[in-house]
């Protein structure tokens, strides 16, 4: 009965031996990994389901096969290598391979091998690393690509634990910051924080700590060797359920050149605008909706309240049409067309000139030929055009000059026979005194003298007139300025226009002569004494006065009672082609002429004037070094 229990017992044992062991043969078939033993010769002594899938082989094909054959070339070596260090060194190893490419599936494996106790055999797992490597490939490449990008656009990242203070950074902030890896630590980043910004960079992290709000902030670095830098840093935080910060996430890029560039370009568009503002002409910018764009200081001075950023081209160039594409130049400019042309502004105040301005349209173009603008230049010429009516109307009263001289020379021969008639028959009158015993010849000596008198008077205007109309052989000789004085005042008596103008003289008897050009002297007393004829409207009194200033000085002084002038008016009185004169009426020249010549004979001219009070001009001409003879009234020279 003992014996045949135990039988039973025994063949239970072997049962669930039998059990058991064909358990573990299964799982180690159809383990997840591949099995393999390998002899010295690296030739496959057992393989598992598994590690037979692997090769794509049936596991009876695989038996006494070299396990090299079933690798990629370039690893071959290195199998064969990390076989001998097995079974030298009595110790599990581990070595990457990839498949041989004439599988259907090549793949990467990882081989974890040791060597029995015997040291004749091998044991040996294989596992599938296929994806795993293309992941860690992926990130590798990922990596890198990323590390460049930073380099490339030098922006870092970077990493806080606010809980541990641990800080990772990537390399590229380490060379933004110059620190070494070592060296990354919080400390060491405030380290390098420019002392003017510290307090600031510090508060704004700790107000993302405690509240989880990302931020932006451009601040400065400063180092040891006095180099700064300037930073533009972005911050996000990772935040729980609960809303607490796990951990800040920033990245830190290097705008150093950027900022110096901002500067570059802040002083280089300075001083585009100074240059584009202290131009003379006015300048805009028209965008390609034909609507301002830019524009300079003069532009708004020369179209008030038309002018200014948005305003349409039709605010100056066709007021009653919104569009006008033939005829605007700013239209045409956008289609690519230069454009010149003129405008005239006809002012609504009486008072002021119309205005004429030169218009130049040039378009701009974009660098893909689309979207142009417009540049226009506007220049104000309205000078410009009254100095060509006033050098027309000039050369018209020199033709007119030039007319009046001949007529003078033909009509003086006349009044030289009329007036020598007239005196024969006056002569032949007292010859023959009972000539007047005729009644009809008895008032024939009254008309003869009125004859006589009258034609020697029109020669003596004729005889001025020549003189001032001689022109000058640029001498010096002394000149008597009271005759000079009388001359041109008999010849402007004469005018209509100054009939009702009473003309009063002072002129010292003896007055030393000055040495100067004659037909000069003359012209300027001409332009002075018009000029105080002009500015009286209707009755009024000129007074012309000589004196001597003093022992190297003459003094003519001639006041009016005319309207007189504004400040305004005599800061310019002196400059070429200035008149208040509408065009036609005055050239402007005349007391600019006057200037010059008073100055080039060492002299001086000044004026006093207020509106209502009429003017008074004073001048002081050298006197001659060798005056020994004054002169009078009646000197010649």
């Amino acid at each position: 009965m003992n014996d045949q229990r135990s039988d039973n017992s025994e063949n239970n044992d072997l049962e669930r031996l039998n059990k058991t062991r064909d358990q573990y043969a299964f799982l180690f078939n159809f383990a997840p990994v591949g099995y393999f033993t390998f002899n010295r010769n690296g030739e496959i002594n057992f393989v598992n389901v598994t590690g037979a899938n692997l090769l794509s082989h049936a596991r009876h094909e695989l038996v006494g096969r070299r396990f090299e054959h079933f690798i990629d070339d370039k690893d071959r070596l290195k199998f064969s290598h990390f076989i001998k260090t097995v079974f030298n060194r009595h110790e599990k190893k581990t070595c990457r391979l990839d498949l041989a490419s004439f599988l259907p599936t090549p793949l990467s494996v990882r081989i974890e091998a040791l060597a029995n106790s015997s040291c004749d055999e091998i044991h040996a797992v294989l596992i599938d690393i296929t994806e795993k490597k293309r992941a860690e490939q992926a990130l590798y490449e990922s990596e890198y690509n990323l590390a460049k990008a930073q380099a490339m656009t030098h922006v870092g990242s970077w990493s806080y634990d606010p809980i541990t203070t641990e800080v990772r950074a990537s390399a590229e902030l380490l060379r933004i910051l110059r620190l070494k890896p070592e060296q990354v630590t919080q400390e060491m980043f405030a380290a390098v924080v420019h002392p003017d910004d510290h307090d600031m960079v510090i508060e704004r992290l700790h107000n993302t700590i405690e509240h989880g709000k990302a931020y932006e902030i451009e601040h400065r670095l400063l180092f040891s060797d006095g180099e700064q830098k300037w930073v533009y840093t972005i911050v996000e935080p990772a935040v729980n359920n609960a809303g607490k910060v796990l951990k800040l996430y920033g990245s830190t890029q290097d705008i150093t050149q950027r900022k110096k560039s901002e500067v570059e370009l802040r002083n280089k568009t300075n001083e585009l605008l100074a240059i584009f503002d202290s131009i003379g002409d006015g300048i805009i910018v028209y965008d390609n909706n034909a609507r301002i764009q830019h524009h300079n200081l003069i532009s708004p001075q020369l179209f008030p309240e038309k002018v200014f950023p948005g305003a349409p081209c039709n605010n100056i160039f066709h007021l009653q049409e919104n569009r006008s594409p033939q005829n605007c130049p700013v239209e045409k400019a956008l289609q690519g067309e230069r454009v010149d042309t003129s405008l005239i502004i006809n002012l609504n105040n009486s008072q002021q000139r119309a205005r004429y301005i030169d218009v130049t349209a040039t378009p701009i173009r974009d660098s893909m030929g689309e979207q142009n603008r417009a540049l226009v230049f506007l220049r104000d010429v309205s000078t410009k055009r009254l100095q060509e009516m006033h050098l027309i109307q000039a050369e018209k009263m020199s033709s007119v000059g030039m007319l009046a001289t001949g007529v003078a020379h033909e009509i003086n021969n006349p009044l030289t026979s009329v007036a020598g008639c007239a005196e024969a028959l006056l002569r032949r009158f007292r010859e023959a005194p009972e000539l007047l015993e005729f009644a009809q010849l008895e008032q024939f000596p009254h008309y003869l003298e009125i004859i006589l008198r009258e034609s020697y008077r029109c020669k003596g205007i004729i005889d001025h007139l020549l003189s001032f109309g001689s022109m000058s052989d640029g001498l010096r000789r002394k000149v008597d300025i009271n005759l000079a004085l009388k001359e041109v005042i008999e010849l402007l008596k004469y005018q209509d226009k100054y009939q009702q103008i009473q003309v009063s003289t002072d002129l010292l008897t003896e007055l030393p002569r000055v040495e100067g050009d004659p037909s000069a002297l003359r012209q300027v007393f001409m332009n002075l004494l018009v000029n105080a004829h002009q500015a009286i409207k209707g009755r009024g009194d000129i007074f012309v006065s000589t004196r001597k200033q003093n022992s190297r000085h003459v003094q003519i002084v001639i006041r009016d009672t005319g309207d007189g002038m504004e400040q305004n008016i005599l800061d310019r009185i002196w400059e070429p082609f200035f008149t208040t004169k509408e065009a036609g009426k005055g050239l402007g020249l005349g007391l600019a002429l006057t200037y010059n010549i008073v100055k080039d004979h060492k002299g001086e001219i000044t004026i006093e004037s207020s509106p209502g009070q009429g003017s008074v001009f004073t001048l002081l001409l050298p006197i001659s070094a060798d005056n020994a003879n004054p002169t009078t009234a009646k000197a010649r020279y």
